[in-house]
């Protein structure tokens, strides 16, 4: 019926559908649109690349003078170090030689074979010759056959009677410095020493965050080719890179591409592993011999094309602008076909309400446009559909509403499924009670190496290694079954398809109602824990080891130890402890590097457990301490196993200074029960007989006993310990501040915290009176607490009454086994509120070079937190020059001990001069202690000291003055 009353409404639609000429909608704006979106693109693509063009040019000529200066600036700071080294080597063979008589030779020779290993490793020499002043060699070391062209060099100094300097390069590449020479007055010849170029590439590398390569032309050229370092096309050898890996392929495809030459004037750019360099060369000299050579230098741009790209993207932006530009003016253009297409759009979604009648009315309306175009087609095919959708709306509304919302809830149900079981990382799989597995997840296929299952092919007992967890798992199975348990728990070890051995722990549980025959399938979960069980195990071992020995540390020690006192106890036997220390261990580590210390250790490490039974506890309780615990024996065993064990360490030999040392040690020994009823007994009187051992002359045992001298060492050290908890509880502590100077300006502010105690009549304890028990006994902590809190309360109500004050806190060698310390520090940091660059920690080097790592991690940790940390007593070994680089530092306090006679002592000026060029070349700030008069300031500003402490400074007292101008007593 009603297909019938709209028939008239469908011909009238037909009618006028035919009306009028088609002219599509784009072409009515295409030329418009095109044109405009043309010329705005067009021109924001021009500046664009202007711009880039511009930008690149730029910056690719800054780095190149940059790079340029810094390669000038870096090799003639490296000629003046090694010409200052060359300089001091006199004075230092001087000094090293004890006869007045000996020839200039044989004294450097002397001093050359004696300070190899200071030469090598913390000066960086590797050649040196001497020869006299008729142009012969006399002494040369570590050279090898000299070239003719460094005679040329010896002659020319010796005649002009001043410093010179060259660079050799051939397979290797090295930069020599001669200098001349007096010998009582006169001139005695040249001393040409030399060192490899590689520290100044790693230097500019670090200063220029590009990469370097040095190259030249050896002499046997024809030798090389055919190796990958070797530039065919330029006939040049890559001698030295700051990264080989990526610099070989960098030049030979540079090599191939452009001429040598070409790159002297001009940089070249290019890619490799999607990473853009710009190349320049840099001539080290304007020698063109064949053993000059020269820099090459990297420079990954690829930031800078990214930056260029971005400009790209905003050029695109821009264009988009006009774009937008255009379609406001297309808008305006389209206005009443648009208001036709909305009343379309807003009519349509009616068809979802199936008002049919209604969109039909609305799309009916006539438009007084003479060509038809889209928008007339769209609302004749509207009118269309909306009698298809009302006919078909009408039949099947009835049949397809509860199926399409079933088919819906099943399709969401199975994705749901599917996507847990496949993107889970756990083994699914089910499996019938017989142990055939019925389906697995993708996680599960991957581990057993099938893709594709193929329902009922694989056993789940085929997963175990164990023959036990087969058995287990049968059992679970048939209990399951039964209903006997809900489910189960269990971790077995299972062989994965890559053949890796892994540990799963797996949940099992019935389903039902998943098969038609009601056979019982079980849902079996597994989850990998390897990686956690490898962690634990780690973790758990590190907790109570010493990473470096792999031995017991002193927490676990101490744990174990309790538990044999407590099984000698309950069985009445008798148990030794041997404490030893390594005699002269702080010597080896200052000369020969904590490297040769850290290697030491483990090869006596090593020694310790072959020489021990399993029964006996061994351990490493900090430094070069050790300790052995024997349970069920005697003093008479334990004095031979002592034996023993001086003789196997005497055994252990390292080379220092060119010839062999022997290893020995001091040993305490402390017996239970007569020498102590608990560890820290035990531990206090073998340290005690340790000492006395290494005061009777080192390399032998002593047993504890209470009649010794160190008796009244222990009635001594507990009075102090009495005072210092007297101290702690009463408050008896007292801060002096020592003001430190900053020698250019003369200004004051910056000052060292001391440390008082007040004793109960009234006196000060310094800090050598009480300090030592106190880390002893373990009370330096609180102490150290105290002044930390202490002075971040004075230092808050300094910064409130705005005077910009630093201080130095002092710390005790024993802070780096404090854990608390961190905590504390940053509570009073954020409660405070003050700056943390106003605080400066000092840890003497004695204390960070017992545990260098300990040290870096503590001073890392401080600096993190934004304070400031200072070595104090620098300079007493040559291994500092090492330590300095090493350790993260920020300033560097100069031991007094060179400054005491600095105006009459020359040698102490050299020394003090090269400690301060080093820390300052390292970036590193300077302080002098013990400045006592007027003339050692002044010799300090001309050594570049950059700051000084000590009494002509100001003496250290318990307020700090509000002025930092520099007192008129004191003149600079």
């Amino acid at each position: 019926m009603d297909s019938v009353k709209n028939k008239p409404e469908q011909d009238r639609g037909n009618a006028q559908s035919s009306k009028g000429l088609f002219l599509s909608l784009k072409w009515k704006v295409v030329l418009l649109f095109s044109l405009v979106l043309f010329i705005i693109n067009a021109g924001l693509a021009g500046m664009g690349y202007l711009q880039q063009r511009k930008l690149f040019d730029t910056y690719q000529a800054q780095i190149l003078d940059q790079h340029h200066r810094q390669v000038r600036s870096l090799l003639e700071s490296s000629i003046y170090r090694l010409e200052q080294i060359a300089l001091m080597i006199p004075a230092l063979s001087e000094a090293a030689t004890t006869s007045k008589k000996l020839a200039l030779t044989e004294k450097l020779e002397r001093f050359f074979k004696h300070s190899e290993t200071t030469l090598q490793i913390d000066w960086g020499l590797e050649e040196a010759a001497y020869y006299s002043s008729d142009n012969k060699l006399q002494f040369n070391w570590q050279t090898g056959a000299l070239d003719d062209s460094f005679l040329e060099l010896v002659k020319s100094v010796n005649r002009l009677e001043i410093p010179s300097n060259t660079i050799y390069c051939d397979v290797r590449c090295s930069q020599y410095v001669a200098v001349p020479l007096l010998d009582r007055g006169q001139h005695a010849g040249v001393l040409l020493v030399g060192q490899s170029l590689a520290d100044l590439i790693i230097d500019f590398n670090e200063l220029a965050k590009a990469d370097v390569a040095i190259v030249n032309r050896p002499k046997q050229h024809e030798q090389l080719q055919g190796r990958n370092r070797y530039l065919t096309n330029w006939r040049r050898y890559i001698i030295a890179s700051s990264n080989l890996d990526r610099s070989i392929p960098l030049l030979q495809s540079t090599a191939d591409a452009i001429e040598m030459e070409n790159l002297l004037h001009n940089r070249y750019t290019t890619i490799l592993d999607r990473n853009h360099y710009a190349l320049s060369l840099i001539p080290v000299s304007s020698d063109i011999s064949a053993f000059s050579a020269d820099f090459i230098i990297a420079s990954n741009i690829t930031p800078v094309v990214n930056q260029i790209q971005q400009a790209t993207t905003q050029s695109v932006i821009i264009g988009i602008i006009g774009f937008s530009v255009s379609e406001l003016l297309l808008a305006l253009f389209l206005w009443q076909p648009m208001k036709r297409l909305l009343m379309i759009s807003d009519s349509l979604p009616l068809l979802a309400k199936n008002a049919f009648r209604e969109v039909r009315d609305k799309l009916t309306v006539k438009h007084p446009d003479r060509y038809r175009d889209e928008i007339d087609i769209a609302g004749d095919s509207a009118i269309q559909l909306t009698y298809t959708l009302e006919r078909l709306h009408n039949e099947i509304k009835t049949n397809t509403d509860n199926l399409i919302k079933r088919g819906e809830e099943l399709a969401v149900e199975r994705d749901f499924l599917n996507t847990i079981m496949d993107s889970a990382q756990a083994i699914i799989l089910t499996q019938n009670c017989n142990g055939a597995i019925l389906t697995i997840n993708t996680e599960g296929g991957e581990f057993i190496g099938i893709r594709n299952y193929e329902r009922g092919t694989r056993h789940f007992c085929d997963l175990f290694m164990n023959v036990e967890d087969i058995k287990e798992m049968k059992h679970v199975m048939l209990r399951l079954r039964d209903g006997m348990i809900s489910s189960y728990q269990h971790d077995a070890g299972s062989l994965s398809a890559d053949g890796r051995n892994r540990t799963i722990s797996w949940v099992h549980s019935p389903l039902t109602g998943i098969n038609d025959d009601n056979e019982p399938v079980i849902l079996s979960v597994g989850l990998d824990i390897t990686d956690r069980e490898v962690a634990e195990q780690r973790l758990a071992w590190m907790a109570s080891h010493d990473p470096l020995t792999e031995l017991h540390n002193r927490r676990n020690f101490q744990v174990e130890f309790d538990k044999i006192l407590t099984l000698a106890e309950r069985y009445h036997h008798s148990t030794a402890l041997i404490f030893f220390d390594l005699d002269q261990f702080k010597y080896i580590n200052d000369t020969s590097g904590h490297q040769a210390g850290d290697a030491l250790l483990q090869i006596v490490a090593k020694k310790l457990r072959e020489i021990t039974r399993s029964t006996e506890l061994l351990a490493r309780l900090g430094g070069d301490e050790f300790a052995i615990v024997i349970p069920e024996t005697d003093i008479s065993d334990a004095t031979q196993f002592a034996d023993k064990l001086l003789s196997e360490l005497k055994q252990i030999t390292i080379p220092l200074k060119g010839h062999s040392h022997r290893i020995s040690a001091s040993i305490g020994i402390a017996t239970y029960p007569e020498h102590g009823s608990n560890s820290d007994q035990l531990l206090s009187n073998a340290d005690l007989a340790m000492y006395q051992a290494k005061e009777s002359g080192r390399d032998q045992w002593h047993i504890f006993s209470s009649q010794d001298q160190t008796h009244e060492e222990i009635k001594a050290r507990v009075t102090w310990k009495d005072k210092i908890e007297q101290a702690l509880a009463k408050d008896n502590f007292i801060l002096f501040f020592q003001p430190i100077m900053e020698i250019a300006n003369g200004t004051i502010s910056h000052y060292e915290v001391l440390i008082r105690m007040i004793e109960s009549d009234g006196t000060l304890a310094l800090p050598s009176e009480f300090i030592p028990v106190a880390e002893r006994t373990g009370l330096i902590h609180q102490i150290n607490h105290y002044v930390l809190r202490t002075s971040i309360q004075r230092l808050s109500s300094l910064n409130k009454a705005n005077h910009d004050i630093t201080l130095s806190i002092n710390l005790s060698g024993r802070v780096i086994d404090d854990p608390e310390l961190l905590t504390q520090l940053t509570h009073l940091l954020n409660s405070s509120g003050i700056n943390p660059e106003r605080l400066v920690f000092e840890l003497t080097e004695t204390a960070a070079l017992a545990d260098v790592n300990a040290a870096i991690d503590l001073m890392s940790e401080l600096q993190a937190l934004g304070c400031r940390f200072a070595l104090d007593d620098f300079g007493v070994g040559f291994s500092s020059f090492y330590y300095l680089r090493e350790l993260p530092l920020d300033i560097v306090k100069i031991d007094g001990s060179f400054i005491k006679n600095l105006t009459t002592s020359t040698k102490d000026q050299v020394f003090v001069k090269a400690l301060t060029e080093m820390a300052s070349a390292l970036g590193k700030d300077t302080v002098a202690e013990f400045v006592e008069d007027e003339a050692t300031l002044k010799l300090l500003t001309e050594l570049g000291v950059a700051h000084a402490q000590g009494y002509y400074i100001g003496r250290p007292s318990p307020e700090i003055p509000v002025t930092t101008t520099l007192p008129s007593s004191i003149s600079i």
